[in-house]
Order: structure tokens, then sequence, then C-alpha cells
């Protein structure tokens, strides 16, 4: 009786945990968690995090399923709110108006001399509405400025994407980049679609050999997104 009644107070605790993780008026303090974002490269498409392609074969051994908390991330200035692990932190080197940047931190990284996984997510005004040609048209302009960016680029075909109810386009993409002392190999996925005046653009990098791993971050940004 003892013990039926211990496993359903530790059942109640954990409970409450997890729903104070994914409460949208929770936070972190900015110094519980570190990153030298010094090392991170400057916030451009060379920067992007680059997706594993439907080219790409599986791995021999299948991938483990990030064991992730997640909070819920509101932008005002960007009216939009999504979903992203309770650990990566903000990049400070954004303009939080129109792009933010999340990154893992190193502690987590599966690739420790890889590529550091990042989420990027930016918005365009165009002023004037937007459809889902115009987040075609800007989807294949970015890939055009990632290719001269990378030391080797390749996209995938570019397909019907939606993001928070709001349509558009999006494309997996494979690259390299070398920064003078090493070369990068990274997958990657971007996703732009339009909603009112403007584009919106949600993109992850992550390293080639753990890209499936990553897009699970990708996957609940985006199931979780909305426009507010």
């Amino acid at each position: 009786m003892k013990s039926s009644v211990l496993f359903a107070f530790c059942l109640v605790i954990l409970f409450s945990i997890s729903a104070v993780a994914e409460a949208p008026g929770n936070s972190i303090a900015s110094e519980t968690f570190t990153v030298d974002f010094s090392s991170l490269f400057p916030d451009n498409p060379a920067a992007t995090p680059v997706s594993v392609d439907p080219i790409d074969k599986p791995t021999p051994t299948p991938m483990p399923t990030p064991d992730y908390v997640y909070k819920v991330y509101e932008n005002p200035n960007m009216g939009i709110s999504f979903s992203i692990p309770i650990t990566w932190l903000l990049n400070p080197n954004t303009n939080q108006s129109s792009t933010v940047q999340f990154v893992e931190p190193q502690s987590e990284m599966m690739d420790q001399n890889g590529y550091q996984t990042r989420l990027t997510i930016e918005q365009v005004n165009m002023g004037v509405p937007q459809t889902v040609s115009d987040a075609r048209s800007r989807l294949e302009s970015v890939l055009e400025e990632m290719a001269t960016n990378f030391t080797s680029f390749v996209p995938g075909s570019i397909a019907s994407a939606t993001l928070g109810g709001a349509k558009g386009s999006y494309c997996y993409y494979k690259a390299e980049y070398n920064d003078g002392n090493k070369t990068y190999v990274m997958n990657g996925r971007i996703t732009i679609v339009a909603n009112n005046n403007s584009l919106y653009q949600m993109r992850i990098t992550a390293p080639r050999a753990w890209y499936s791993y990553y897009e699970n971050v990708f996957r609940r940004a985006r199931s979780s997104w909305k426009f507010r």
C-alpha cells in the first residue's frame, strides 16, 4: 500500500515539472546556461543549419530520439510563438525584432567536432500582401545566395509547405563550409511561408551525420508554430 502511494506521488511531481517547463510564461535565467557565441559563424546563410535531403540513404544504425524538454518562445515584435528545447540558447548577435536564432549548448552536441546546430527564424515585411508564389520566389533567391556562401551547396527539390496555417515552400539542402581551418559537413532544411504582408523563414542546420536527430527540433517548432 505504501509503495502504491509513493508511486502515485512521484507521478504527480513529474507531471507538475513537465507542465511548468511547457508553460509559455516560464523562462530560464540567462546565467543558467552559457555558450561561447564568439565561436559561431556570422548570422548569414553560411551559418545556417544544413539538413539531410530525401536523397540521403538512412544510416545503418537507428538514430536515438532526443529527449528534450521544451518551452514556448514568444516574440511579440515578429508576431510568432513556437516551442524550442529549454536548454537551447538565444543568440544575442541577432536582431530580435526580425531575426532570432537558437543554438544548442556545446555540452549537448552529438558531434563535438562538427557543426553547432542552430534554428534560425527570419521575418521580412514586404509592405504589401504576400502570396504562395512570393514565398517560393523568396526561397529560390535565398537558395541562390546560400550557394555563393558555402564551399559546396546542393539544394533538393522545392515542394509545398505550411507553417502555422500559412502556405509557402520548403527545400532540403546539403552543404560544406570551410572556415580556413576545417571543413564542416552539414545538411539543412528551409521553409518560407507568406502571412499577411510578411514572409517568414525557418531553417535548421546540423551536422550531416546527425541531421535526422536534430530535425526533431525543427518538426516540434513547426507543429507548435502560431501567428499572434
